[in-house]
């Protein structure tokens, strides 16, 4: 569709100047669904970047803060997972990092077994 190639020839042409860490991951799953691997392995760069890692685990913050645990962390992170996971062939490291993700989602769980939310 010519209005979904346009709108994605928009986003591609800021790739370069965003820094938002939310931003970022939002993008990175859009160019994952639109099988843009180019647009996607920038934006993964980006978030390689800026990732809190702590040890087996891994997520982003919006303000980098690994003692930051916040909602908006859970809904970043969550995406970036997205993201990782939405490609026609995932690959072993793949699942690792994802790994590393989903082991830091699960301790934000509360006792109810969900998250907070900024939704």
């Amino acid at each position: 569709d010519p209005v979904v190639t346009k709108g994605l020839s928009c986003l591609r042409s800021v790739i370069e100047d965003v820094k938002n860490t939310y931003t970022t991951a939002l993008l990175a799953y859009t160019f994952s669904l639109a099988k843009d691997t180019d647009a996607r392995q920038e934006l993964f760069k980006k978030l390689e970047g800026v990732a809190i890692s702590d040890g087996s685990h891994l997520h982003w913050s919006q303000s980098g803060s690994a003692g930051d645990s916040d909602s908006l962390a859970v809904e970043i992170s969550s995406y970036v997972l997205l993201a990782v996971l939405t490609t026609d062939s995932v690959t072993t490291a793949d699942l690792g990092f994802a790994n590393r993700i989903v082991s830091w989602l699960v301790k934000q769980q509360n006792a109810y077994g969900g998250f907070s939310s900024t939704q």
